[in-house]
């Protein structure tokens, strides 16, 4: 039997129409030895059934799970994998046939290399037509220091990770990333851990993808809101944790952002990017409602609040 080096973990609710494609392209990677675990947190059997086709295929696990979020899925198929790399997508994602080979490739070349964020691209086809989470790298490598302000993190669309990272820091956090109470910020969470714990996270051009996850009008708009409540969250937190460097993290986002609102202001562009600074420290107020679990450096479900 092969080696299963890499576990592929898809979190996926009520998007049949998605999980199918994205499956279909996972599986289309030969090399190397892997396994792919779909975590399914649907409502209905739709997305079960929309796997039907594959499930055949000895390296796709289907896991039915009552849980909620992203992060929470990802979790359980930590606990489901077999192999010493996990690498994460989403449903709405496509991922070439050289994905998996890239992954174990990046690791193999560089052994102390321990958290991955690889790009994430647009299909042509949708550009232009409303906002989709990407990544370009700009960075290679991050180590001993966080990125800058201005920089973009990697995302948790094209995310691999050594399974040693997740016994060092803990895994994600529920209470971060879609389909929890704070709807974004989970891998940016993960990654800040990763760094203060002193691990070397790489951002390789090499490995990536396609997210097909555009969102247009208000979505969008409320989208972009979403991604600085979380972000207001994942600071506070860490600032509250006495994270190393979480002051400065949270102080030079906030002056970035503000700086470009009073410019917007001051030369009547819209928008001004006013809703942004409220949308940071609206999640960065509504967080202290959570208590914290020091030890696993994750917020605890406030009491009473059932986990949302």
């Amino acid at each position: 039997m092969e080696e299963i080096r890499v576990s592929v973990v898809v979190p996926t609710r009520n998007r049949p129409d998605q999980i199918g494609p994205c499956v279909a392209s996972i599986l289309a990677n030969q090399s190397p030895g892997f396994e792919l675990v779909v975590v399914d947190q649907s409502d209905d059997d739709s997305s079960r059934r929309a796997l039907e086709p594959y499930l055949q295929d000895a390296r796709l696990r289907y896991e039915a799970s009552g849980s909620r979020g992203a992060a929470a899925a990802r979790n359980a198929g930590i606990a489901l994998a077999r192999a010493p790399l996990l690498a994460f997508t989403d449903d709405d994602c496509r991922v070439p046939a050289d994905w998996v080979m890239q992954i174990a490739g990046v690791f193999d070349a560089d052994p102390r290399a321990d958290v991955l964020f690889g790009r994430v691209a647009i299909p042509e086809e949708l550009k232009g037509v409303g906002f989709a989470a990407d990544y370009e790298p700009n960075q290679r490598v991050y180590q001993g220091a966080y990125p800058k302000a201005t920089d973009n993190w990697g995302i948790g669309a094209n995310m691999s990770v050594r399974r040693s990272v997740f016994d060092r820091v803990g895994a994600f956090d529920t209470l971060l990333g879609p389909g929890a109470t704070f709807k974004a910020g989970e891998e940016v969470d993960l990654a800040i851990r990763a760094i203060a714990a002193g691990c070397k996270i790489v951002n390789p051009v090499e490995v990536t993808l396609l997210h097909l996850g555009v969102r247009e009008g208000d979505a969008a708009r409320g989208l972009l809101l979403g991604y600085l409540f979380a972000t207001g969250a994942v600071f506070t937190k860490h600032l509250r944790l006495r994270t190393r460097g979480g002051v400065s993290l949270f102080a030079n986002f906030f002056a970035l952002h503000a700086k470009h609102a009073l410019s917007s202001v001051m030369t009547g562009k819209r928008p001004t990017g006013i809703g942004g600074i409220v949308s940071l420290l609206t999640g960065a107020s509504r967080s202290l409602r959570y208590p914290l679990d020091r030890e696993r450096q994750v917020y605890a479900p406030a009491k009473g609040s059932g986990g949302a």
